[in-house]
């Protein structure tokens, strides 16, 4: 009894594959559930819109159309189309929030604007998507519009925004506090001389301050968190288990073999 009590307080080295598997497929399962955790909130005439169905707010989920709601989760692929009276916010796992103004059209995954405007507000690597550049931040606030013809405008509030082709046909251009560019097609970008205005920059953080004030900030991540926590720790726990029962099984089919052994030699 006590050679038993004393093994387990000690450390069993041989386990430390099995953690090791067990914290890659927790890791895995949590990264699952990130690419899950955007949730779709709306702002009509400057209030929060409490009960669904949502009125102007479509969206478009393999063809088919679920009806709009408060808190509801998004999938990867998904396509959002705003009204002329509705801003969306979409809150992600991560903390990264997108403001979707009126009559924009997007599609999830990372986040690609077909038209419209879009405000960002990050606090790691984020990018924005248009049909011929990207526009990529480290922990900022910017605004990324595309008009009619693909004519993009990025203006850069707080930090820096990287812009890069997609077709990798121009150099990486990097906006800093308060430049703007403008891009035309495929076209390389256009880095307007003068810096946006004091007004316009305070106007974008302005507009995502009044919107964090009036939506929730993760209002449906933390049973998601939870969720994704859960399964991770569960596959990888069992996972373990697993490995670990299987391992005394061969063990204990080596030991059941060496008696015979012995028996045979023996009777030799």
């Amino acid at each position: 009894m006590q050679w038993h009590a004393h093994r387990s307080l000690t450390w069993d080295w041989s386990l430390l594959p099995q953690w090791c598997k067990a914290a890659w497929l927790f890791l895995i399962c949590l990264s699952l559930g990130g690419c899950a955790g955007i949730t779709l909130n709306a702002v009509q005439d400057g209030r929060l819109v409490a009960d669904g169905p949502i009125p102007g707010v479509e969206v478009i989920r393999q063809g088919a159309r679920p009806q709009a709601k408060p808190d509801m989760a998004l999938e990867v692929g998904d396509e959002v189309r705003t009204g002329p009276q509705t801003t969306v916010v979409l809150s992600f796992l991560d903390g990264a929030r997108v403001f979707v103004q009126p009559s924009t059209h997007l599609r999830i995954g990372s986040i690609f604007v077909y038209l419209g405007e879009v405000l960002v507000k990050v606090k790691g690597f984020f990018q924005v998507e248009t049909r011929y550049a990207t526009a990529g931040s480290e922990g900022t606030q910017y605004l990324v519009r595309v008009d009619p013809g693909d004519q993009v405008r990025v203006v850069v509030a707080e930090d820096r925004v990287g812009l890069l082709s997609r077709s990798q046909r121009w150099n990486k251009i990097v906006l800093g506090p308060g430049q703007s560019a403008r891009i035309n097609g495929a076209d390389p970008p256009r880095v307007d001389e003068a810096l946006a205005s004091p007004e316009e920059i305070e106007g974008i953080s302005q507009r995502i301050r009044d919107l964090d004030a009036v939506v929730p900030e993760y209002s449906n991540i933390g049973p998601l968190l939870g969720g994704a926590i859960a399964i991770g720790a569960g596959i990888g726990i069992g996972q373990m288990l697993k490995d670990k029962h299987k391992d005394q099984s061969d063990r204990g089919s080596g030991d059941s073999r060496q008696p015979s052994g012995e028996t045979q030699r023996q009777s030799h």
